[in-house]
């Protein structure tokens, strides 16, 4: 799994999950603060799982990085949704603390039951495409950077 034809995507995988990761917790902290999902966090989190993939694969991208990207911008984006759920769950029952809640199978089965509720809106969707577009995009970018400034560093060096 770490390296197909030169390629490698185990540390790009690892980046993705912590880039992930990271992203839901900041959704879901923004949420609680604000007392208000922000959809553009979505936005976000695709730009950070995006900008992961690169930097653990030391900007050598292939499409299957940008697909790793994209993945782990749909599961910070569902963590997100989950923590948010839990975080204002755990308001109502002052007696269960949230990190109690995160594990508990009941809450998990539930959210499962009523994922397509928090996904409803036409706003939901936009921005989990934005999300999309960013995680797709921001590796082929980088890449195209990389690349061009090799190309530019190996043009000024001294011929012999």
């Amino acid at each position: 799994m770490e390296e197909k034809q030169g390629v490698q995507i185990g540390m790009p995988i690892i980046g993705g999950l912590i880039a992930a990761i990271l992203g839901g917790v900041v959704w879901a902290a923004i949420a609680a603060m604000t007392e208000y999902e922000v959809g553009l966090i979505a936005i976000l989190v695709g730009v950070l799982c995006g900008y992961a993939v690169v930097l653990f694969s030391n900007k050598k991208i292939a499409t299957v990085h940008k697909i790793i990207a994209v993945v782990f911008a749909l599961v910070g984006i569902l963590l997100g949704k989950y923590l948010t759920v839990v975080y204002f769950t755990s308001e109502l029952f002052t007696d269960t603390s949230m990190l109690t809640l995160v594990f508990d199978g009941e809450m998990i089965s539930a959210f499962a039951e009523t994922i397509q509720e928090y996904f409803s809106e036409p706003t939901d969707w936009l921005f989990i495409v934005l999300a999309i577009v960013s995680a797709w995009q921001i590796p082929g970018r980088m890449a195209k950077t990389s690349m061009a400034s090799d190309a530019s560093s190996s043009d000024q060096a001294p011929r012999a």
